[in-house]
């Protein structure tokens, strides 16, 4: 009996070290959902640049491996940020005072369309190709004429998988990597990774068009206020209101931003002592999706209403999106990527006349994944 005994004691000290040991390794994560709580992990007072940046890289290490990114979204030198920052500023402004911005942006658009070989266009396949070009040939300098629409495609597929299989566990092949990087290297040259600027402005860009090009190709409204843009895309004709009853283009591209936020959740690690770990969370999560969700944006908060950015209503404007993140590591496009989002979405919604084109549409809409079904078809 007391050989039992002594055999059950050390039975339940086993598991209890297991336990033990796999609670020590395992980040607790806890998930904030509120604005106010938001905010303040996003910008804790008082914390140093070095710190914030050190909690933003942690989560982001997936995307070194994925698509060997080595700009500040992976780093917390502060000097990596302040190169970024300044680099990025520099690229927007110089796009801002670019002749001819508006009509890379048409070009792209015709090229992906003007394809003798095709009467139907994968819709999802079309917009991540005409957006990354658009990216390449406003921030980069690229020449549209060189851009392969077989080698754009397989770039924008490889960098949405990646991005995905970078979730995961799972080891990630160094090949496709490679082959992005040379297809690109010979569109951008001379420069050293271009994807540290290419992704934070494509990644997230291209779905807010794809979803806005639906919302407007549906309502005559939405339809006509892109369509003023598309013939004058200036930043007054991006804030017009025409009526009381018509939303801004601005408002349309807030509204996708509220109900479709890019980036759906924002991580930050927290630096926890090991012995505190199975207690205190060491991942912090704010859920901009589930956020943008409350009644704080007006009722019925999980529909697709642009009106409620409208002048007229008393609801949170555009400075409590938190799309972008918020206080000093909030996106540094984040006042030029809605306008150049919209341009584009006016340039595919001026060619979606159904009379030359016109957009089938699939079961539901989609993100990232999920657009199966949907296609522009040639008429």
């Amino acid at each position: 009996m007391p050989h039992t005994n002594i055999v059950l004691i050390f039975s339940a000290a086993a598991i209890i070290a297991v336990v033990l040991a796999k609670a020590l390794v395992t980040s607790r994560t806890r998930v904030h959902t509120s604005a106010e709580a938001i905010r303040a992990l996003l910008s804790p007072p008082g914390i140093p640049i070095s710190a914030l940046l050190r909690a933003r890289s942690v989560p982001n290490q997936r995307l070194v491996k994925a698509l060997g990114i080595s700009s500040t979204f992976v780093s917390d030198n502060p000097d990596v940020h302040d190169d970024f920052t300044r680099e990025a500023k520099a690229l927007i402004t110089a796009v801002g005072a670019k002749d001819g911005w508006a009509n890379d942006a048409e070009t792209c658009v015709n090229k992906f369309l003007n394809t003798e070989d095709s009467d139907s266009f994968d819709y999802a396949t079309f917009v991540q190709s005409v957006t990354f070009s658009v990216v390449l040939a406003g921030l980069l300098g690229t020449n549209i004429e060189a851009l392969i629409p077989a080698d754009v495609a397989f770039v924008t597929k490889a960098i949405n998988d990646r991005w995905a299989q970078s979730k995961a566990s799972g080891t990630l092949p160094t090949e496709v990597l490679d082959d992005i990087n040379k297809r690109i290297a010979t569109w951008v040259p001379g420069r050293t990774n271009p994807l540290n600027f290419i992704i934070p402005a494509y990644e997230t860009m291209w779905r807010v068009v794809a979803i806005a090009v639906v919302y407007s190709n549906r309502d005559r409204l939405l339809r006509d206020a892109f369509l003023s843009y598309n013939e004058n895309p200036t930043d007054e004709q991006f804030r017009a209101l025409t009526s009381d009853a018509q939303p801004s283009v601005e408002a349309v591209i807030s509204e996708v931003l509220r109900l479709y936020p890019p980036t759906r959740h924002i991580a930050r690690a927290m630096d926890v002592p090991w012995w505190k770990r199975p207690f205190v969370p060491s991942l912090e999560v704010a859920d901009v999706e589930e956020a943008h969700k409350s009644l704080l944006y007006g009722s019925d908060p999980e529909s697709f209403n642009p009106m409620r950015f409208h002048a007229s209503y008393s609801s949170p404007r555009r400075e409590r999106l938190y799309a972008f993140g918020h206080g000093k590591l909030r996106c540094v496009a984040a006042s030029w990527a809605p306008s150049a989002a919209a341009l584009i979405t006016a340039k595919i919604i001026a060619k979606l006349d159904d009379v030359t084109f016109t957009l089938q549409e699939g079961p539901r809409i989609g993100t990232r994944v999920g657009w199966e079904g949907w296609s522009i078809e040639r008429i």
